[in-house]
């Protein structure tokens, strides 16, 4: 679903990503984690050209993202993507927040864009939110209904760039709970997370990423229970606080 070949991302001298690649299969969580500032984050963005990768190959769906020709706007309707920071519009409701693409991107009719963004909310467990603004809900709900305007407009594979990393600790189980319930739907998603318990017990795959480059990747269990490199060791330790082999 997603091939990522010898990803490299500079700005100007400092080199952010080294020859990164790696596979998401379909109907595969694959978490990233990580120390902050080891390229993770940008890694993601420039999966869908938010970042402007400075070489290297990525194919998402069978469409080669890099290739000039290629439709970015169409492109992200298969490559969803889901923010820190929630990036809603604060002026509008939570259901125009999710059917504004739906009606600018896949050009439906209010009627329409309104009928899908209202499933997409009710799937994540606030449609009963619908008529309210950002500033009338949660940091939970917010990233909650970030998450129903990707999967609105029923993409291939959703990307998650540190989901819960903007909310206080009593909010995260909400977000992590609809991933957890997308993941059984079979959605493919590609999480960049801070979240050990989680990519633990949920993730297929785990890519442990440290300087720009990927260091370790396997299962969960693999890579948090017995970790080959000391780089990844020291990185599993340090977050549970306990020793690895």
């Amino acid at each position: 679903m997603l091939e990522v070949l010898d990803l490299r991302k500079s700005y100007g001298e400092t080199e952010v990503l080294r020859g990164v690649s790696l596979t998401v299969r379909k109907g595969e969580l694959v978490c990233v984690i990580g120390p902050s500032g080891s390229g993770k984050s940008t890694m993601l963005r420039c999966c869908n050209l938010l970042e402007t990768p400075s070489s290297g190959k990525i194919v998402a769906n069978g469409h080669d993202v890099m290739a000039p020709h290629t439709d970015v706007n169409r492109m992200r309707q298969d490559v969803g993507m889901v923010f820190q920071q929630f990036n809603l519009y604060p002026h509008l409701t939570a259901l125009d927040n999710v059917a504004l693409a739906l009606r600018k991107v896949q050009k439906k009719t209010k009627d329409e864009a309104e009928q899908q963004a209202l499933q997409a909310l009710e799937k994540v467990g606030l449609g009963h939110k619908a008529k309210a603004r950002p500033g009338q809900l949660s940091g939970g709900q917010q990233q909650r209904v970030g998450i129903a305007r990707a999967i609105a407009l029923n993409p291939k594979i959703i990307l998650f760039d540190e989901p819960t990393s903007a909310l206080d600790p009593e909010l995260v189980e909400d977000v992590l709970s609809v991933m957890r319930q997308l993941r059984e739907s079979g959605m493919t998603m590609l999480v960049v997370t801070h979240e050990m318990a989680f990519a633990h017990a949920a993730a297929d795959k785990v890519i442990f990423m440290d300087e720009g480059v990927v260091v370790e990747e396997g299962s969960a269990a693999d890579v948090f229970e017995h970790p080959h490199e000391v780089r990844t060791q020291n990185f599993i330790s340090r977050y549970t606080n306990r020793k690895v082999a």
